[in-house]
């Protein structure tokens, strides 16, 4: 039973979407049961599950003080609580932060997200410090171009976050991933989705064993 947050100081950078396909990973692929929370108001995780009608117990949840009661009592039925959370490091990102196992950081290589991803590791270390070593933390480049300078130079970056795993796997930037959210599905279920789709069950493997 683990509580893994999607988090990142941003939107913009393939959190919703990451999380999306981790949760149909988990549930369809890996056969757990899984509880989401959809802790970004604009509620597009939520959205998305919804049309693709998995088996899963999706919660709206936006109020600090309500994940904070509530998430900890999830992950007593399910293997693992998904939390996707807003775009922010508010009180509510901060209030899963607080219950977490697991904290992931995607960012896209830019020089803005190099930053966030920055302001990001140093929330997550100071969780880790009052809380014995959790939320173990990994990071991942999303939405790379392949053989780019600046997807190399953050490679560098994330390697030299304190108390934060560089994660090995980089998602690149793919049509069909983009193009995953209007067909209301994930590239497991697309036509052409096999590299995607590898590349997705590698990283979500690198996750998992966070909390080992």
């Amino acid at each position: 039973m683990s509580i893994i947050s999607f988090t990142n100081l941003k939107g913009g950078v393939g959190k919703s979407t990451t999380a999306v396909h981790f949760i149909y990973w988990l549930s369809a692929i890996k056969n757990k049961s899984v509880a989401v929370v959809d802790a970004d108001g604009q509620g597009s995780t939520s959205a998305w599950l919804s049309a693709m009608k998995l088996d899963i117990d999706l919660h709206r949840i936006s109020n600090a003080d309500e994940l904070a009661e509530q998430v900890p009592t999830l992950e007593e039925n399910f293997d693992y609580v998904v939390v996707d959370n807003a775009g922010n490091l508010g009180e509510a990102t901060r209030s899963t932060l607080l219950t977490a196992k697991i904290a992931v950081i995607p960012i896209s290589p830019s020089g803005l997200d190099l930053m966030s991803a920055a302001s990001a590791a140093k929330v997550v270390r100071q969780n880790q410090k009052a809380r014995g070593g959790f939320p173990k933390a990994g990071i991942f480049i999303n939405r790379a171009t392949r053989n780019a300078k600046l997807s190399k130079e953050a490679v560098e970056v994330i390697g030299q976050l304190e108390g934060i795993t560089p994660l090995k796997q980089i998602i690149y930037r793919r049509e069909l991933i983009a193009d995953t959210f209007l067909q209301k599905a994930t590239v497991w279920n697309m036509s052409g989705g096999k590299e995607a789709s590898a590349d997705y069950q590698k990283l979500f493997t690198e996750i998992l064993r966070l909390g080992k």
